[in-house]
């Protein structure tokens, strides 16, 4: 297997580790890609970016009311 961030994976492809990245496993080597989108052209100043581990994505939320989120961004 192949050991990535103290956890070890088994050969083959690897759907979603924890750290929300697919991955694929052969004797030689681990290659990962992300499994989302980073937020832009949000308001910095008011907002701010939480990744959420469940969704594998990001929140934008209010910085003075994390409970509200914030609108009209983008990912890349």
């Amino acid at each position: 297997g192949c050991m990535m961030n103290g956890k070890l994976y088994p050969f083959g492809d690897i759907e979603k580790t924890e750290f929300c990245y697919r991955c694929h496993c052969n004797r030689t080597w681990i290659r990962c890609c992300s499994l989302f989108l980073r937020p832009v052209g949000y308001d910095e100043k008011e907002c701010k970016a939480i990744f959420n581990k469940t969704s594998c994505g990001y929140d934008v939320v209010q910085k003075d009311h994390p409970s509200k989120v914030c609108s009209a961004f983008g990912h890349v």
